[in-house]
């Protein structure tokens, strides 16, 4: 037994204490083991948790984030007093339901048309449901603005002079741009291309045989359609739209820019204009309603489709070719139908738009105008005060973004696949939040973050980088699908090679993974660079004048300044700039359809 004139190093350490030290062992030894699982679930979550915590907090208080003040229930109750709010709901709801139950019968329709049947021009059609990546919603929404306006719209007028021919005599439309049915028909005709790629990979996945086996029952190809491949394709068209209604909900570019004129105002619109009038409180009040609403239906989509996917496995191992079924002498109507939406999605739009950006001041076609034809708007571009900043601001936005973005989709991957983390689901559910959160509700998310007093010391407010952080969110969902698609392709042989060799998990990973899987990576990484190219409610809701962007730039040319000529050459130039680069895109999305090189 120690007695009290032992040396201390001599006594005996109490069990207590042993218990305390081996516990902290235990931990430095599973930190040193865990450090870059734990890197990466903290950047996961700073990205995506805090910030939207932090706009939740701020629906509860009284002030800025600035001076947040005291808590108070007043937000909500001035939001759901205010009459605008229940027909900004009602408003919000017929749009996204009309925009994505018209652009997923288009998508499905097209689909089906590529991959089952024997229409003609299918590389040509591939190219129609691409190009429509190049059209950012701003320049859409410009393009069928100088088409439909109902005083100078360019079909309006041509339909009045066929009228007047009849003894039928118009001074405006007979259509409207700005309403409802305008934003509808805008947003209808650019939504469609992801739908169109998400219900071609369904078709390719499909098991044909039961097609066949109507067929040989003598059941035509109308009443195969529809008895057996759109009830086998249930699961992929719920699917594909609820993707669509949640996307459709959190747009702004066009309902800020037809509806707002016309006093119709959609849930991100409202959220704007109160933010931009400082009323913080409210407008994260509205982002919060906002947020719940986006997540019940992720809830749902979740109870109707993935719980339920089993039931409808139609998926073969073995390999198979489908037959294409013979549209006879409807193989010519449905190409022109492919046709007609090309016409309808690019070339009217743009075709306006150029015509614009030729003229001084904007004029409706005519034989006298075509004398004031000029390329004077282009050769003025890089003259804009402030366009080399904004261009720079550009580039760096989409390259910090699509690189930080499926960099840590594939670090998020590797852990959930590769390495099979305890806690990896999580975190990939974690990665698919973001897609239920819209990005007006981010930005403002952002804004009562990062001018939280404690945290000016960032200095992340005002610049790029709170833009990039906004657009990580925005993208996550998609750059994280992709990454565990193409990581759950990858054998595992090379990796266990390069561990037997006694190569480390980061240096095989940076050395062998990652470069197994460049294809994908930089096919996820152009996807998400030209999205932010022509993302305008982010830059719009986060611009100072140090970060403006050229979707601003358009903007407030268009809006404030009503240079239409200029903003068109500003916007075709654009255009030009995203074909390119979804050209490239093509090239790589293409390697896993065979039908589209």
């Amino acid at each position: 037994m120690a007695t009290l004139t032992q040396a201390p190093e001599q006594l005996p350490v109490a069990p207590r204490e042993r218990r305390e030290r081996r516990w902290l062992w235990a931990v430095v030894e599973w930190l040193r083991d865990h450090w870059l699982s734990i890197a990466i679930a903290g950047a996961l979550l700073w990205v995506i948790g805090i910030p939207l915590l932090s706009a939740i907090s701020y629906s509860f208080r009284t002030g800025s984030p600035a001076d947040p003040g005291g808590f108070t229930l007043q937000n909500y109750k001035d939001a759901y007093a205010n009459p605008l709010t229940g027909q900004t709901l009602v408003n919000t709801f017929i749009v996204a339901v009309a925009v994505s139950a018209i652009a997923l019968t288009i998508a499905t329709f097209f689909a089906w048309l590529v991959e089952r049947t024997d229409v003609p021009g299918r590389s040509f059609a591939w190219v129609v449901m691409l190009l429509p990546l190049a059209m950012p919603g701003m320049l859409s929404a410009m393009g069928w603005i100088l088409l439909l306006s109902k005083k100078i719209g360019v079909v309006n007028i041509a339909i009045r002079g066929v009228l007047g021919v009849f003894g039928v005599h118009m001074t405006t439309g007979p259509f409207d741009i700005y309403s409802r049915y305008g934003i509808i028909l805008v947003e209808a005709t650019r939504s469609s291309t992801a739908l169109f790629l998400m219900m071609v990979a369904a078709f390719r996945l499909m098991d044909p045989a039961l097609e066949e086996a109507a067929a040989m029952s003598g059941a035509g190809t109308g009443r195969t359609l529809r008895s057996v491949t759109l009830k086998l394709m249930a699961p992929a068209i719920i699917a594909a739209g609820m993707y669509s209604l949640v996307g459709n909900m959190e747009d702004l570019e066009v309902p800020l820019m037809i509806g707002v004129p016309a006093g119709v105002f959609l849930l991100p619109t409202l959220i704007w204009f109160t933010g931009n009038a400082s009323n913080w409180g409210l407008s994260s009040a509205y982002t919060t309603i906002f947020l719940l609403i986006t997540i019940a239906m992720v809830v749902i989509y979740y109870r109707s489709v993935l719980r339920r996917a089993g039931n409808f496995a139609v998926i073969t191992g073995k390999a198979y070719r489908p037959r294409r079924m013979s549209l006879g002498r409807w193989r010519w109507p449905a190409f022109g139908l492919f046709l007609a939406f090309f016409i309808l999605s690019i070339v009217l739009p743009i075709g306006v738009l150029v015509w614009a950006s030729l003229l001084p001041v904007y004029e409706v076609p005519s034989s006298d105008a075509l004398h004031h034809l000029t390329l004077s708007n282009y050769t003025a571009l890089p003259h804009i005060a402030g366009i080399a900043h904004t261009v720079w601001n550009t580039i760096s936005l989409a390259a910090e973004t699509a690189t930080a973005t499926m960099i840590l989709a594939f670090l998020v991957a590797w852990l959930v696949i590769r390495q099979r983390v305890r806690g990896g689901i999580t975190l990939d559910a974690l990665a698919f939040v973001p897609h239920a959160i819209p990005s007006v509700a981010v930005a403002v998310a952002l804004i009562a973050f990062y001018l939280n007093p404690a945290l000016r010391w960032s200095h992340v407010y005002g610049t790029v980088t709170i833009m990039v952080l906004a657009l990580i969110t925005r993208f996550m969902t998609f750059a994280s699908r992709t990454a565990n698609s193409a990581m759950a392709q990858l054998g595992k042989e090379l990796e266990e090679v390069s561990y037997v060799s006694g190569v480390g998990r980061l240096r095989t990973l940076t050395r062998i993974t990652f470069r197994l899987l460049s294809p994908a990576f930089i096919a996820g990484w152009i996807w998400v660079a030209a999205n932010s190219i022509r993302n305008l409610t982010v830059p719009l809701m986060l611009s100072t004048s140090d970060n403006g962007t050229i979707a601003t730039n358009l903007y407030f040319a268009w809006q404030r300044r009503a240079d239409f000529s200029g903003a068109s050459a500003l916007g075709v130039a654009l255009v030009a700039f995203l074909a390119l680069l979804a050209i490239a895109g093509r090239r790589v999305i293409a390697s896993g359809y065979s039908d589209a090189k």
